[in-house]
């Protein structure tokens, strides 16, 4: 009978394992380094302008991976984890519109970090759609 969830032997797995650190990552650093983690994100703010929106963006990116993380120990269908990733890369992407609509002639380099993302995990689901 064929595994109905992800293993630590499957490569998903690993992919699934490594987006979620990655964004739990990028959510700490909003947390623990708000001003440099929104620089690097590519809307810069000044010191204690936006440290509440910076703080929840931060919130976010966390319990994001958590519940990726959540679902490999919960061992559901890669197709389950497939669909909360598929919706999740609107995040990103909603980053990359927010970032690009307010650059005011800042680096567009910061845009492939939410494109990238964005990117990584609708693909990333899709392999996992057909696992």
């Amino acid at each position: 009978m064929p595994h109905t969830y992800l293993h630590a032997a499957s490569v998903l797995f690993w992919l699934v394992l490594l987006i979620a650190l990655g964004i739990i990552f990028i959510g700490a650093r909003f947390i623990l380094s708000p001003l440099r983690a929104a620089h690097d994100f590519g809307v810069p703010e000044r010191e204690n302008a936006g440290s509440t929106y910076l703080w929840a963006k931060g919130t976010r990116d966390v319990v994001s991976g958590l519940i990726a993380i959540g679902l490999l120990w919960l061992r559901v269908r890669p197709e389950v984890i497939a669909v909360f990733i598929l919706i999740a890369s609107l995040i990103p992407l909603g980053d990359l519109l927010n970032v690009y609509a307010h650059m005011r002639g800042r680096n567009p380099l910061v845009l492939f970090i939410q494109g990238g993302t964005a990117l990584f995990m609708w693909v990333l689901g899709m392999f996992l759609l057909r696992a």
